[in-house]
């Protein structure tokens, strides 16, 4: 017999919006997780989705050791950060791991999806920032 419930989640939702371009943006990300990265760095991929792209971005230990601790935290991690267009510039937007988790109290959980979210918030803070002497377009 199946069951199910409905768990109300509030989540956090970080938006950074930069003059920077789209592209030059993407670009940034691409460098930081173009190589193979080791299992206790941040990894990811970006895949195109009409006018936006979305960043699925994971740090396989953080994913093991959460779903290890809260086996549902595998619904929110690897995390997904959208990346569009935005008048002059782009914006990002990244709903947090443990926004998401909060509901379940599972401090170990709980400690490992702050850090996870610290990684890829200072990634995306990295990458809307103007390079010296680079213009926002």
């Amino acid at each position: 017999m199946a069951s199910e419930y409905v768990l109300r989640i509030p989540l956090d939702r970080h938006v950074i919006t930069t003059q920077r371009s789209l592209a030059a943006v993407l670009e940034d990300i691409r460098r930081v997780l173009h190589d193979s990265a080791p299992r206790s760095a941040l990894q990811g991929h970006l895949v195109a989705a009409g006018h936006q792209v979305r960043l699925i971005i994971d740090r396989p230990e953080a994913t093991d050791e959460l779903v290890r601790c809260l086996p549902d935290a595998g619904a929110y991690c690897p995390a997904t950060v959208l990346v569009q267009a935005a008048g002059d510039g782009a914006c990002l937007a990244y709903d947090s791991v443990a926004s998401a988790i909060s509901p379940y109290q599972d401090e170990e959980a709980l400690a490992v999806a702050e850090l996870f979210d610290a990684e890829v918030l200072s990634l995306l803070r990295r990458v809307a920032e103007p390079a010296p002497g680079e213009s926002g377009q």
